[in-house]
């Protein structure tokens, strides 16, 4: 791959190309990009959906668009515990909120400690459709949540389009390879670690379809998975606690003039 870039260098360096010429290059160099992007997305896929057990931290950054179109910016940290197929633990804190999720195979329970409410969902399938679910019917998402269920779902989890390799960085004392996707919705990249089991170190992505084309980056830690137990997975609500209904979200709208503009 990268002694296919340095080719293409050295021969703009040796002497102009016709632009029939350059496209041609520069189309074979994509193609053989994407066909090496696609082989490592389906190695990730084919690690994370392999483990029976995940644990890893991350700190984020995501914009949030404003109706002006101002775009702001807020931080955050997530923990994520995960024993297939349907124990999950996550630990959410960011700029505006805090939240605690738990899966035990019958419920999804949601906890909001600072303002001491919670509310649950019955939820007596996999961790995984039980996330898919609440995300559709609540509008519930969790920052990052959603690496558990790389490949398992197929290989539709993670499409892509085009790609393109940015170069070789160091991320957490590891070299890793950075990659740019283009998927049907949204850029992606991802830093990926050169171990005979590839891990993701770094994720950013830019949703392109979404009015003001919001940022979100985030660095994964990942961590040992030995201390995993199942008491991770039982929620622990004070008695002081007031339990709320969730609420579904309002049927599918016509778009606005403004969604229509920037579709």
């Amino acid at each position: 791959m990268k002694a296919l870039h340095l080719s293409c260098l050295c021969m703009a360096l040796l002497g102009p190309l016709s632009w029939a010429q350059q496209d041609a290059a520069t189309d074979k160099v994509n193609t053989v990009a994407t066909a090496e992007a696609i082989q490592i997305v389906r190695a990730l896929e084919k690690h994370l959906s392999g483990k029976s057990r995940l644990a890893y931290e991350t700190e984020f950054t995501s914009d949030v668009v404003l109706d002006n179109g101002q775009k702001i910016q807020i931080a955050g940290t997530t923990r994520v515990y995960f024993k297939r197929p349907n124990q999950l633990m996550v630990e959410l804190h960011s700029d505006s909120l805090s939240r605690l999720l738990y899966h035990d195979g019958t419920l999804l329970t949601v906890i909001a400690p600072e303002e001491k409410y919670y509310g649950t969902i019955a939820a007596s399938t996999s961790s995984i459709d039980a996330l898919m679910g609440a995300a559709k019917e609540y509008g519930l998402e969790i920052p990052l949540v959603d690496l558990i269920a790389w490949g398992v779902k197929g290989t539709d989890a993670l499409p892509v389009e085009s790609a393109v390799y940015i170069g070789e960085s160091e991320l957490q004392g590891e070299k890793v390879d950075h990659w740019a996707f283009r998927g049907p919705q949204q850029d992606w990249e991802v830093w990926v670690t050169r171990e005979e089991e590839p891990l993701p170190l770094k994720i950013s992505t830019v949703s392109y379809r979404a009015f003001g084309q919001p940022r979100f980056t985030a660095t994964i830690n990942w961590q040992e998975r030995t201390s995993i137990t199942d008491k991770l997975f039982v929620p622990d609500i004070d008695k002081d606690f007031h339990k709320i209904p969730f609420k579904k979200l309002n049927p599918a709208k016509a778009p606005t003039a403004r969604e229509v503009e920037n579709d």
